[in-house]
């Protein structure tokens, strides 16, 4: 009898100390990946800081030297007088061009949902003023955010942003970029138009490869397939949304030349019009690339150089450029504002009707 108790009572024991020894180690286990998660966290962080860092230096960079550049005095005489009625008719075709970027963007969205037109544009509003302050990435993050709300899913989200900047981008690099190189390059133009041939022929190869490859590639995780199923929608089948889009791009990239040839005419000077069309959407090629703070320095470094080779005067046309960033940064700013406080009240004022 005693015999058994004692083997019961050492077995008991036993227990005890192998599920002490489960329970640190399951312990062990969720600290180490607790710390993983904040250490994650702070290496996010501490390359968030890095990247603004070095996008303000770029961007202060290029701004002393484009202030450099210049005659101040001279600068200073033109930039203090605007003509006026340019610059008003510049805010009009400014705010026709966000417009016009949400409803292309509405498109590519209308194939997920019956999301309302008037509802998007606020969301794509919004998006836009946060990434004209902030870097490019935050106002995407925003839409995706405000597109979630009306029960899109994010691989959806990002599916149609990505195909509508793809078509921004190959609308300026293969068709305006051209041109802009045979008005400023002192070469014959039957160069420039054989080697965008070329670039056309091989890009249109690799993206066909890219194309037939990608769901082997994108088929192995069930979060990437079902980011190739909504991305590969918009070339399958019926693409109106695709075509309708790639029309809106093309013409929203003449309203935005047109914008810029507004905010230059605000500082006196009549720049050439087809020029300056193409010239201004292959400068938006430069926002694209996260080296400055919304192409902040080199979106005016470039375009002071390119309008420079057409013989425009370096002081009209930074005072020019300068009107055109104010006017981004003023309306960002407010429209961010505004937006926000209209959201949070309709969001407010639901979260109460429910209550009720």
């Amino acid at each position: 009898m005693s015999g058994f108790t004692e083997a019961d009572t050492d077995g008991s024991n036993g227990n005890k100390e192998d599920t002490g020894q489960a329970m640190k180690r399951d312990g062990n286990a969720e600290d180490s990946h607790l710390n993983g998660e904040e250490l994650q966290r702070e290496k996010n962080v501490r390359q968030k800081i890095f990247s603004f860092v070095f996008r303000f230096a770029v961007s202060v960079a290029f701004l002393l030297w484009i202030f450099k550049s210049v005659d101040l005095g001279i600068f200073a005489d033109v930039v203090v007088s605007p003509n006026i009625l340019p610059i008003m008719a510049m805010i009009g075709f400014s705010l026709f061009y966000v417009f016009l970027g949400g409803l292309k963007l509405w498109v590519l969205f209308r194939s997920f949902s019956p999301i309302r037109l008037r509802l998007f544009t606020g969301y794509f509003f919004l998006a836009g003023s946060v990434g004209s302050l902030a870097p490019a990435i935050f106002g995407d993050f925003t839409l995706i955010g405000l597109a979630k709300q009306s029960q899109i899913p994010v691989h959806k989200s990002i599916s149609a942003i990505l195909v509508d900047r793809f078509i921004t981008l190959v609308i300026a690099l293969f068709i305006f970029t051209p041109f802009t190189l045979i008005f400023v390059l002192p070469v014959k133009s039957t160069y420039v138009l054989a080697v965008t041939a070329i670039s056309v022929a091989l890009f249109g190869g690799l993206l066909c490869i890219s194309v037939r490859f990608a769901p082997f590639l994108f088929g192995k995780f069930s979060a990437t397939k079902r980011f190739w199923e909504s991305f590969s929608i918009f070339f399958e089948g019926d693409r109106t949304n695709l075509y309708t889009n790639i029309f809106i791009s093309s013409f929203r990239g003449i309203v935005s030349g047109i914008t810029l040839i507004l905010a230059l005419m605000a500082a006196n000077i009549t720049p050439p019009f087809i020029p300056t069309i193409c010239i201004a959407n292959s400068l938006s090629i430069l926002t694209h690339i996260p080296v400055s703070l919304s192409g902040l320095g080199v979106f005016e470094g470039s375009g002071l150089i390119l309008f420079e080779t057409l013989g425009l005067n370096r002081e009209q046309v930074l005072a020019g450029l300068l009107y055109h960033r104010m006017y981004i940064i003023i309306w960002a700013f407010l429209t961010s504002l505004v937006l926000t406080l209209i959201f949070a009240i309709k969001k407010h004022s639901g979260h109460h009707d429910v209550h009720e």
